[in-house]
């Protein structure tokens, strides 16, 4: 039998190279709202968070692993909803330029991502965060 070592992230892994700072945000505590301009992107790590849009009746419930913000940040606009803290909630935080920066150097790439963000939020947007 083979002893093997847990896999480690790739260095030229995105998450593993910017996320290097965390944030705590409390029960029941804005972690931002509707129209608030972007400077960085969560995922969450534990806990729960609710996103409630203008149009929205409901909400959605996001936990671990849910990334905040991306889709606003993919379309170049100020966040689209409300995201509060449903439970204690600790994210991992991107800063919005590191993702600017990674987008513009593929611009094949960038226009891709943009097109299907483009394409999801026409279809589905309250699906998304």
């Amino acid at each position: 039998m083979l002893n093997t070592l847990p896999e480690q992230p790739e260095k030229d892994n995105f998450l593993f190279n910017t996320s290097s700072e965390t944030k705590l945000v409390k029960k029941n505590t804005p972690i931002y709202k509707i129209d608030q301009n972007i400077d960085e992107i969560y995922i969450i790590l534990e806990g729960q968070a609710e996103s409630l849009s203008k149009t929205q009746n409901n909400c959605l419930i996001l936990g671990k692993g849910s990334v905040l913000g991306l889709m606003d940040t993919l379309l170049n606009r100020n966040y689209s909803k409300d995201m509060n803290a449903k439970t204690s909630v600790v994210l991992a935080i991107i800063k919005k330029n590191k993702i600017d920066q990674k987008l513009c150097k593929n611009i094949f790439q960038s226009a891709l991502i943009k097109s299907l963000a483009i394409d999801i939020d026409n279809n589905s947007p309250n699906k998304w965060s």
